[in-house]
């Protein structure tokens, strides 16, 4: 057991991390896994209806890895649903380090520890908060993170030559598990058309396999067992919940400060502040009517994910035509689409609560990559510092609540998420010229 240990330095980081955390966060009130996800296993389980707006958002596939819990004692529960969340946290971490060590540069860069220790401290300034927040919450954010660090992993061993024999096989397991997160949560299916402008489409192909068998596997089963099929009544849930003016199917309002989408933060900014919150502080800088709003919220929406397939189709046609005759750095473009996507689909879904997060982390490691390796880069280091800044101004416990809502409504977990949208879109791009392989 030592020897393994000694050969899996990840398999510590897990065993350390969940000694710390498991006592911690395990017995939390205020828990995703016994007011979201037991619930509604519990009803499947019982051959009835999922909650709801009110209670349940999720494609019901994501009701299969609660079920073996419904039938635990409530504590054990907690601890092995805790015990999960911080081994996809620490997966995260092992697919995206694993993924960078497939560039040249990084590998070399890292034999320094002056450039190690920028980059872990870069991460845990940028990056840790967002991370550490969905474990509170005891949120399944961290499995969709882990999925998607895990497809990217599998993008970038596709590429490498030594495993040009099995690539084909990489590009269709990096597709399941974008199948598989999409399945656990609806906004990483913002990840099939960028598939499609990268022209990875085996990858693309495999993600809409998975996530139609998912669907289609799990109500027949659950007709078979229950009698009950789910899956045409989330249709109608989901359709309800994608008003940008009424976030979460209604169970958000664009008001709640909780509410870091930018959808959200921009119906703050056009609508008088509530009186009833209590603030004392107007947030609203012009006031325009439903309409007008629907109008803002769907060019902003149309902007982000323009902006993002067509950087991506671009920079993908870029690095494919030189990859092997001018260098550029086809690792960093993989890492760098993970992250834009996820901090994409975070900014434009009608509602994205504070713990949903994580996959920053995924865009400013990118980043760092890039700056560890290539050299300094303006619009990278004015990103990275805003991502920083924002993690480390106070919060609650020190500004008091007034003002910690204040600095909500105005987005500032809204604004990191576009800090490395931009970031990562930046790094694609500059990962595309001639000679960014090589080490300044």
């Amino acid at each position: 057991m030592i020897a393994a240990f000694w050969k899996r330095p990840w398999l510590w980081g897990w065993v350390i991390a969940s000694l710390v955390c498991v006592p911690l966060l395990s017995f939390r009130h205020q828990s995703e896994l016994t007011g979201c996800y037991l619930p509604a296993a519990r009803r499947f389980s019982e051959g009835l209806a999922l909650p709801g707006a009110g209670g349940w958002l999720y494609p019901p596939v994501f009701v299969v890895p609660v079920l073996p819990l419904v039938w635990l004692p409530l504590p054990v529960a907690r601890i092995l649903w805790c015990l999960g969340l911080v081994g996809c946290a620490v997966l995260s971490a092992r697919c995206i380090w694993e993924a960078l060590m497939g560039d040249a540069a990084f590998r070399k860069s890292m034999k320094s520890p002056a450039r190690f220790l920028v980059l872990v401290l870069g991460l845990a300034l940028s990056s840790a908060g967002h991370a550490v927040v969905p474990l509170g919450y005891q949120s399944h954010d961290l499995v969709v993170m882990a999925l998607i660090c895990a497809a990217t992993l599998q993008g970038v061993r596709a590429l490498d030559p030594l495993r040009s024999q099995h690539a084909k096989r990489h590009e269709r397991m990096s597709g399941t598990c974008l199948g598989l997160a999409a399945s656990c949560k609806v906004m990483p299916v913002l990840f099939l058309p960028a598939l499609v402008a990268d022209r990875r489409w085996r990858a693309s192909l495999w993600m809409g396999v998975t996530g139609v068998a998912c669907a289609v596997g799990f109500d027949l089963v659950s007709w078979a067992l229950t009698g009950r099929p789910h899956f045409i009544a989330w249709l109608h849930l989901a359709a309800g919940g994608s008003d940008l003016t009424a976030s979460g199917g209604g169970r958000w309002s664009s008001w709640n400060p909780l509410n870091q989408s930018m959808t959200g933060v921009l119906s703050r900014l056009m609508v008088p502040t509530p009186s009833t919150l209590g603030l004392e502080h107007e947030c609203m800088l012009v006031a325009v009517g439903e309409s007008g709003r629907r109008v803002v919220l769907a060019c902003w929406e149309l902007l982000v994910v323009g902006i993002l397939l067509i950087t991506t189709w671009w920079t993908s046609r870029m690095w494919r035509e030189r990859f092997g005759v001018q260098g550029a750095a086809p690792v960093l473009h993989v890492v760098a689409l993970a992250g834009a996507v996820s901090c994409a689909y975070l900014v434009i879904a009608p509602h994205t609560s504070n713990y949903h997060f994580a996959p920053v982390a995924i865009a400013a490691a990118a980043m760092l990559a890039w700056l560890v390796t290539r050299g300094r880069d303006p619009t990278m280091i004015a990103c990275l510092a805003i991502m920083i800044g924002l993690s480390l101004l106070p919060g609650r416990d020190v500004l008091g609540s007034r003002l910690t809502d204040i600095k909500l409504a105005y987005g500032s977990i809204a604004i990191c998420a576009v800090s490395g949208l931009v970031g990562a879109l930046r790094v694609m791009v500059v990962s595309a010229r001639p000679w960014a392989c090589e080490t300044p």
